[in-house]
């Protein structure tokens, strides 16, 4: 029996797609840092991009995204935003920027594509300071669908060595290094607007919360979008 390679496409993505989302409702609980939302980074690089996204679980964040192509196959990185913390009456104040770069690309004899991160990043607020300093790599494939359509499942984990200032209920300073990752997916509607779904998991518990949940909506100016082997 013949079978329709676009229908064969559609369902070997939704089988990747369900098993993620079901890998992010059985992941164990861990602490979070206060202000913790996941990195929504595909594992390729951008030529430019913007993100808004809104995150909850451990209060509400809102932050802005811009990825700027910097050289072949890498960008910079940089985000902005405001943390309302449960059980907290002062915003903190996001800032933060990291570097991409390529490692390897999916071809017919290796499916994955891997992004190498690094970065830094600093939240402030109601006296208290964190810095975070991660390094990790984004790991996914593209399932490409109709008419320009696309699915792409990730992980991106990272180390990251955290720094907090006058944190907790005893104060003081702080320092960890902690292990985090997100498990994202990323539906590309068309080949500028796409949306990116993903749950952030942190061993980090200086200012431990819960883990996160984001949605974030992503725009790519036409001129800039790249093609598949680009």
């Amino acid at each position: 029996m013949c079978v329709n390679p676009s229908t064969h496409r559609v369902r070997r993505a939704s089988f990747f797609l369900c098993s993620l989302l079901a890998a992010v409702g059985v992941a164990p609980s861990s602490h979070a840092q206060a202000f913790n939302y996941p990195s929504l980074q595909l594992p390729t690089a951008s030529t430019r991009d913007y993100t808004a996204a809104l995150t909850g679980g451990a209060g509400t964040t809102v932050v802005f995204q811009w990825r700027e192509g910097w050289g072949l196959r890498k960008h910079l990185q940089l985000d902005l935003g405001l943390a309302d913390r449960k059980g907290s009456e002062t915003l903190l104040l996001l800032v933060g920027g990291s570097l991409g770069r390529e490692l390897v690309r999916a071809t017919g004899e290796q499916p994955l594509d891997m992004l190498f991160t690094v970065g830094a990043g600093a939240a402030f607020g109601s006296g208290e300071s964190l810095i975070r300093v991660p390094v990790g790599i984004s790991i996914g494939h593209s399932f490409e669908l109709d008419q320009g359509m696309s699915l792409t499942p990730y992980v991106h984990p990272r180390a990251s060595m955290d720094l907090c200032g006058s944190c907790g209920k005893r104060g003081g300073n702080r320092s960890e290094l902690s292990l985090n990752f997100d498990l994202g997916v990323n539906f590309q509607v068309n080949r500028e607007f796409a949306l990116r779904v993903a749950g952030s998991f942190s061993g980090s518990d200086l200012l431990g919360t819960e883990d996160t949940f984001g949605v974030g909506f992503n725009w790519t100016p036409r001129p800039l979008v790249r093609t598949r082997g680009q």
